[in-house]
């Protein structure tokens, strides 16, 4: 297969070649087809095995690349055959395609002789990039990831915007850079002492409607800084809160959760950032994105073992139940939990069922959530049942809904749950039924 025709490249923007541009002959008889996958720099190793099973679902390729050389580079200048990276994020965290400089036009630039996404318009980073090598393979099949691609940094520093994206190049100019979102992740310990801090800025296309791939790269940003802090992958009892500053409003968007996990809590960063990239039917300047964990190993483990309560309680009072709890590498002990019964329940026979809610969380729901930002907008069946938020204060009110506190949790035969114990430091686990009179309200 040929290298794409000069003249094709160069419809990725309005221009005309210089009269003095030529034909490569010689290198377009020997020319293969250098495929640009999406190439991630930054990530840790467990986050990088995450990422690699939603590049596999998605049916994209995506490669994790060292930053740079030790000791880092100058910037290059973007002259034909350079390396250069269209970018959807910037900084400790940086995501992009990266391929060969075409043709420049003074500040016009014109790369990868194909497509990045073919969509159109573009708001994404101009970069240069560093090569460590060009991985050749003979079959040059795409399909099969078959390919020959060049491994580099997803991208070094930010020398304009990409504007266009067609079938056959991309193009954009040095200068200013795109609209952008900071986006600030910190994990640290519970108990004090030095944490993992990473800063990038995410290319903004909300405009465009093609998001700002905040659902993408806010959970692996998050999974990273916290590897970095642990080092394991052992259980750890976590505090998480994600803060989303718009001009819009003049508190931040944003939850605060425990969490007993870190895939649950990863899963529900993503399910935030993605109402934020979804969001359309109204303006929505986000000014930043910030994510705070304070971390500690290891995890308190209580079992629901038995439970005992009065035989008759009355409609609208609340019912004292004795839990048994049997601690994981411990002994028993006991504690009281008062359960509110329904007002408008029956008179009768009842049963009300009391469970730990604090389980982990499932990697594959996270997976879900990275495929869905590789795949830039298509929604999951879940996500799109939920009523789209018409105001920027009904976009804040769903992002708040992700609250979940921890602990104890009653519930009554076709009513939601109520939770009747919180527990931010002791995971309950376990399941117990009691079987109870109820009797008409005092009137």
């Amino acid at each position: 297969m040929l290298a794409t025709p000069i003249e094709e490249i160069l419809r990725a923007e309005p221009t005309r070649a210089s009269p003095s541009a030529r034909r490569a002959t010689a290198l377009l008889r020997s020319a293969r087809p250098l495929a640009a996958p999406l190439t991630v720099s930054g990530l840790s190793e467990r986050t990088r095995r995450l990422l690699a099973r939603a590049a596999d679902r998605s049916g994209r390729l995506v490669l994790a690349a060292p930053p740079g050389p030790f000791g880092g580079y100058a910037p290059q200048e973007l002259r034909p055959g350079a390396a250069v990276a269209a970018s959807l994020s910037t900084g400790d965290l940086s995501v992009g395609a990266v391929g060969t400089v075409a043709y420049r036009d003074g500040s016009k630039v014109f790369a990868f002789g194909h497509s990045l996404d073919g969509v159109g318009p573009r708001q994404l980073f101009l970069q240069d990039a560093y090569v460590f090598a060009v991985i050749g393979n003979p079959l040059g099949i795409p399909d099969l990831g078959a390919i020959t691609y060049k491994l580099t940094s997803s991208g070094g520093h930010p020398l304009g915007s990409i504007t266009n994206d067609t079938f056959s190049a991309i193009a954009g100019a040095v200068g200013p850079e795109p609209p952008s979102i900071p986006l600030r992740v910190t994990a640290r310990p519970k108990a004090g002492g030095s944490g993992v801090e990473l800063h990038s800025r995410l290319a903004d296309e909300r405009g465009l409607a093609l998001g700002s791939g905040l659902a993408f790269v806010s959970p692996l940003a998050a999974s990273t800084a916290l590897d970095r802090l642990l080092g394991t992958v052992e259980p750890v009892t976590l505090s998480v809160c994600m803060r989303i500053r718009t001009r819009e409003l003049r508190r931040p968007m944003g939850f605060c959760n425990p969490y007993f996990d870190g895939l649950a809590a990863l899963t529900d960063i993503a399910a935030a950032a993605a109402l934020v990239d979804g969001f359309e039917v109204a303006p929505l300047h986000v000014e930043g994105v910030a994510v705070g964990m304070a971390a500690k190993r290891g995890v308190t483990d209580d079992v629901l073992v038995s439970a005992t309560a009065p035989r008759r309680a009355r409609a609208g009072s609340r019912l004292p139940v004795r839990l048994v709890v049997q601690r994981r590498r411990g002994g028993r002990h006991s504690l009281t939990v008062h359960v509110p019964v329904p007002r408008d329940l029956r008179p009768g026979p009842t049963t009300v069922a009391l469970a730990g809610n604090g389980l982990p969380g499932e990697e594959d729901e996270l997976v879900v959530e990275l495929v869905e930002g590789l795949s830039r907008g298509e929604e999951s069946p879940a996500r799109s049942a939920q009523a789209e938020p018409r105001t920027v204060e009904e976009l804040a009110d769903q992002i708040a809904a992700l609250r979940r506190p921890l602990g104890v949790v009653a519930r009554f035969r076709r009513r939601p749950p109520r939770v009747v114990l919180r527990s931010d430091e002791v995971r309950f686990d376990g399941r117990v039924r009691i079987r109870f009179r109820v009797l008409g309200p005092r009137h």
